[in-house]
């Protein structure tokens, strides 16, 4: 692992500053207050060389229960930790505190270190051992090694060098590819250089230039400096202590709790969908919207626990809970998060983000947990498939961009989960977008029931518009994925495109008995008009039509080709436009041109009729005017 950060844990003054300081040289302690009471209070940190050249971070969190806050900031970033305990006393209350908090987190690789060994004799320091190792029984520690130390006499320590060397091999790296998350534990201001934040570097990498923003505030940032261990740098990345000089941001406005991200990438949220376990030393149960002081990264809000599956949360069970927090933070599927109660404050459990965003939910409502039961899995197991699923369900369609967004998941994992989820059946794909099959077939029944019933309510015209059609689905579907959305039904049978318009396969108008009589009388009339076509109200009343939708059997005619449409009130019928057509080529067979006066007088029609025709045949390009003239374009070609 190239970047690490090791923490220590432990009861008060049990020597895990004083073990900092002989393993890395550093006095972690910088506060008038720490070393006047030679106590930790906040976070220390210090660097730690490692055999082969490897450099760590170390994070000494205070042992005193009345700084379990500061611990609990620190306890978020760590990547091994060192739980320490004193020979002379053994295992004491925050000993216990903090080894239930780190697995809680979910922290999975530390040594056990006792200290002050040169106080006492060998066998008291094997019963202490005996100890610590029926305390550590069924916990992440209970087969870590144990070692012991003295870091007045140096007995140890370059041993346990080597042990912390050796145990990192076998960790994990953080992702350094994502978006940067860095949670922030401190702020303060150098003069001349101005605002100054420190953090673990949870995710992704910061270089020298980068514009940041402070979530939640939404304040953005230029990196002016980056230090690593008090070293300049030109980049950090995941699993390094950082200090990034901010430019443009004022101390007050970014503090602990905030987190230094990737523009526009983390939204803020006031609820998170977890699993929550209380502890079996809780005090009491948990009922419903409880106050909990909750913890999660370096930020502490106070929350209300929605207990979904139960009517309380007893000491030992786990439950689905929704937490309504009353100030918004930053959180990622996967995070650990732990609660205290509200008074007095002790730790009393903790639980994993299954969800960072979502829907509000109903209590005893199957639906409203049932999905938290699938995401809950193992990544590996489905866990992610059904996170992404649940995903794309709020959000009806995305492409992977927006989903990267909202699940934060790496590209590549990303990809692969949507292939699986596709061959699977359960996901729909239109170019480059994703849908649930549930949410197609929903639109496949809305659409297709919008077509009966257009069919229905308008049996001469051949189609609904495509733009009309679009109205029965929602707007999150773009028109380039509404297009291939009817392409797929139209593959499966289940409609015909023809243009603009869609209709039922096997679907073809069919006026009924009176509309055929009313359509033969309509197209008489037009017929006998020739070149002084009537207004369709005027063509309708001689034809005995009383109809609300006159248009359906103009449409029905044009689409037949009896009419001829040239605008919303003038219509043609097909042989007299032909005619005037033929009237029009004749003309220019010994004429260049023609005004609209001759055309007028060669059709014998009127002004207002020959006009709007005449703008017709520009439109298709038959003619086209100069002046008060028009000339031949593809008229001539035209049959």
């Amino acid at each position: 692992m190239e970047h690490l950060i090791i923490g220590t844990a432990g009861h008060v003054d049990h020597g895990k500053t004083v073990l900092i300081r002989a393993l890395t040289g550093v006095d972690t302690d910088r506060l008038r207050e720490e070393k006047k009471r030679g106590i930790s209070i906040d976070l220390g940190f210090a660097p730690l060389e490692l055999p082969g050249g490897r450099l760590a971070g170390i994070v000494d969190v205070p042992g005193h229960e009345r700084f379990i806050h500061n611990m609990l900031a620190g306890a978020a970033g760590m990547d091994l930790v060192l739980l320490v305990v004193d020979a002379t006393e053994g295992v004491m209350p925050q000993t216990k505190e903090h080894l239930q908090i780190l697995q809680l987190l979910g922290l999975e690789k530390g040594i056990v270190v006792i200290t002050k060994t040169d106080l006492v004799d060998e066998e008291w320091q094997e019963l202490i051992q005996e100890e610590i190792s029926a305390e550590l029984e069924g916990t992440f520690l209970a087969d870590a090694p144990i070692h012991a130390v003295s870091a007045f006499t140096g007995e140890g320590i370059d041993e346990l060098k080597e042990r912390i060397s050796s145990a990192t091999l076998e960790l994990s790296p953080r992702d350094s590819s994502g978006p940067l998350r860095l949670p922030v534990d401190r702020s303060f201001t150098i003069a001349g250089f101005g605002t100054v934040i420190t953090g673990t570097l949870f995710r992704g990498s910061v270089r020298e230039g980068d514009r940041v923003e402070i979530v939640p505030s939404g304040l953005e940032a230029r990196v002016r400096n980056i230090q690593v261990h008090e070293r300049n740098r030109q980049e950090a990345r995941a699993g390094q202590r950082v200090a990034l000089n901010l430019a443009g941001i004022e101390k007050a406005e970014v503090r602990r709790g905030n987190v230094i991200a990737s523009p526009g990438y983390y939204q803020p949220t006031k609820l998170l969908d977890a699993s929550l376990s209380l502890l079996p030393g809780a005090p009491r149960p948990l009922k419903n919207l409880d106050p909990v002081h909750l913890f999660l990264g370096t930020a502490r809000v106070v929350a209300r626990l929605l207990l979904l599956d139960c009517d309380e949360l007893r000491p030992g069970e786990k439950c689905f809970v929704q937490c309504r927090l009353n100030h918004p933070l930053v959180a990622d599927r996967a995070d650990r998060f732990i609660i205290r109660s509200y008074s007095p404050m002790t730790t009393i459990g903790g639980g994993r983000v299954l969800d960072p965003a979502p829907a509000r939910h109903r209590r005893f409502r199957r639906a409203s947990f049932a999905h938290l039961e699938d995401m809950e899995q193992d990544p590996e197991a489905g866990g992610d498939e059904a996170f992404i699923y649940q995903k794309l369900s709020g959000l009806l369609i995305a492409d992977p961009a927006h989903l990267a967004r909202e699940t934060r998941l790496d590209e590549k994992r990303l990809h692969d989960i949507l292939k699986r989820l596709t061959q699977k059946g359960v996901v729909e794909k239109l170019g480059q977008s994703y849908l649930t099959r549930k949410c197609f077939e929903e639109w496949e029944r809305r659409l297709l029931h919008e077509v009966e019933e257009y069919h229905r309510d308008h049996p001469l015209l051949p189609g609904i518009s495509r733009a009309r059609l679009k109205g029965a689905l929602p707007r999150e579907l773009g028109l380039r994925e509404y297009d291939l959305f009817l392409e797929r039904l139209q593959e499966q049978g289940q409609v015909v495109l023809q243009g603009d318009l869609v209709s039922r396969k096997g679907f073809t108008p069919r006026p009924s008995t009176q509309e055929q009589a009313q359509l033969a009388r309509l197209t008489e009339v037009y017929a006998g008009a020739l070149f002084q076509p009537p207004t369709v109200k005027e063509a309708l009343s001689r034809a005995g039509i009383e109809s609300q939708q006159p248009e359906d059997y103009y449409s029905y005619l044009v689409n037949r080709g009896q009419l001829v449409k040239i605008n919303d009130e003038l219509y043609f019928h097909r042989e007299a436009y032909d005619e005037a057509v033929e009237l029009l080529r004749a003309h220019f067979t010994t004429a260049d041109t023609i005004t609209l006066a001759q055309f007028r007088d060669l059709t014998g029609s009127s002004r207002k009729i020959v006009q709007p025709l005449l703008e017709h045949f520009d439109y298709l390009k038959l003619t086209r005017r100069v002046g008060d003239h028009r000339v031949p374009v593809k008229l001539l070609n035209h049959g």
